[in-house]
């Protein structure tokens, strides 16, 4: 897709995308929106955001809605949702549809962060993904047991040794490269390199970027998070009530206790005898205990929360047709945001969605469901949000 955009003397307007699930957004978030629209010189900035759970499956510490506003509040244009059912997802497919959805949008370039820094180097190992002797060794290692985490980690370092290819951020990096090229070569991709914390690491003494894991653990002990948030974050989440998945505890043991293995098999990403793992635990005291006791080389953290996610949102495998980005929904916007979508209405492949009803497509149906579900742990009613006006 190719939306150019001009001002009133004929110049090219720069529009630039970022993938995000500002969860919540921090130092570090900001570091990248500002050096963003420094580097890029960017007219617009679009951000396209997780909803009410992360690409790892975890629920959102905080509301979609709130966090959109943090996102207006510090340099983000417009706020377009990647629903539950493209973030809750394998990192391709995650970065496949957060692409599209840009490309929809009219994108001229993507921003992203990294742990690495270096596009070519990323590049690279995006070449070896899509070779058939990598794709070879991965089903050789799937067949002797492993999980596919670790599967195509040994077929990396059998092919291209390093030491960048099992970092989170890298890993999204190089899916955003490959999307790039199935959805539209001519989207020009540039990385950022994360500052200082890792993705999981703890609070570091007298740093103010710190990883959102650290954060988050946090905002559930009740502790200040001012000094590693922006000031207007602050402000917002003062008071306010931490989701964990803990909260979804008795929905789950509900859920599990009357579920038979048929039906859990009709859930989306429950495969390969998980139903008969998941039935076969007597009982858990916690979600986290109900996950240790799950895991195995083949069901890796990440595959059994999403799973639990799917499966307390009671989305099945007949309710995924296809990953294809069939209509835009706008969480929030600015006049400059409002200006952008103005100017390329018109020339939208799929609806853009402002005011939200039921009906108008199966999967926003499906994200009222999971906003429901949210609403049990969060201090907002977030289906009732869904039908309020458009944050401005």
């Amino acid at each position: 897709m190719s939306i150019i955009r001009y001002n009133e003397v004929g110049d090219h307007m720069k529009t630039v995308g970022i993938i995000v699930e500002y969860n919540p957004l921090h130092n570090g978030h900001l570091h990248h929106i500002e050096e963003t629209r420094r580097l890029s010189s960017c007219d617009t900035l679009i951000a396209v955001m997780s909803s009410s759970f992360t690409q790892r499956g975890e629920p959102a510490v905080i509301d979609k809605f709130t966090r959109t506003k943090m996102a207006l509040e510090n340099g983000v244009d417009l706020v377009v949702e990647l629903p539950f059912v493209f973030a809750v997802q394998n990192a391709d497919i995650f970065a496949e549809t957060a692409v599209r959805t840009l490309d929809l949008l009219g994108v001229d370039e993507i921003w992203f962060g990294s742990e690495h820094g270096d596009i070519a180097a990323l590049q690279a190992i995006g070449d070896v993904l899509e070779s058939d002797a990598y794709n070879n060794l991965v089903r050789r290692y799937l067949k002797d047991g492993n999980s596919y985490p670790t599967a195509a980690d040994k077929a990396m370092r059998d092919l291209h040794p390093n030491d960048i290819f099992d970092q989170p951020n890298n890993i999204l990096g190089i899916q955003y490269l490959l999307a790039g090229r199935h959805v539209n070569p001519g989207i020009t991709f540039h990385t950022i390199p994360r500052h200082k914390s890792g993705y999981y690491d703890d609070i570091a003494d007298g740093e103010a970027i710190q990883s959102a894991t650290a954060i988050r653990r946090m905002m559930v002990d009740g502790e200040d998070i001012s000094p590693y948030v922006p000031a207007s974050v602050a402000k917002r989440l003062f008071g306010r009530r931490a989701v964990t998945y803990e909260d979804f505890h008795d929905p789950l043991q509900a859920i599990l206790g009357r579920a038979t293995a048929e039906e859990l098999y009709q859930i989306f990403h429950v495969t390969e005898g998980l139903e008969h793992r998941i039935l076969n635990i007597p009982s858990f005291h916690s979600v986290q205990h109900l996950i240790d006791q799950i895991l195995t080389r083949r069901y890796t953290n990440s595959k059994v929360r999403r799973t639990l996610a799917f499966i307390l949102a009671n989305v099945k495998e007949s309710d995924l047709s296809d990953f294809e980005v069939s209509y835009l929904r706008v969480l929030g916007m600015n006049d400059t945001g409002r200006a952008h979508l103005g100017t390329i209405k018109k020339d939208l492949a799929v609806p853009l969605v402002t005011n939200v009803k039921e009906g108008i497509h199966p999967y926003l149906d499906i994200e009222l469901r999971v906003s429901k579900l949210y609403s049990i742990a969060s201090d907002i009613d977030v289906f009732q949000a869904e039908f309020k006006r458009l944050i401005f």
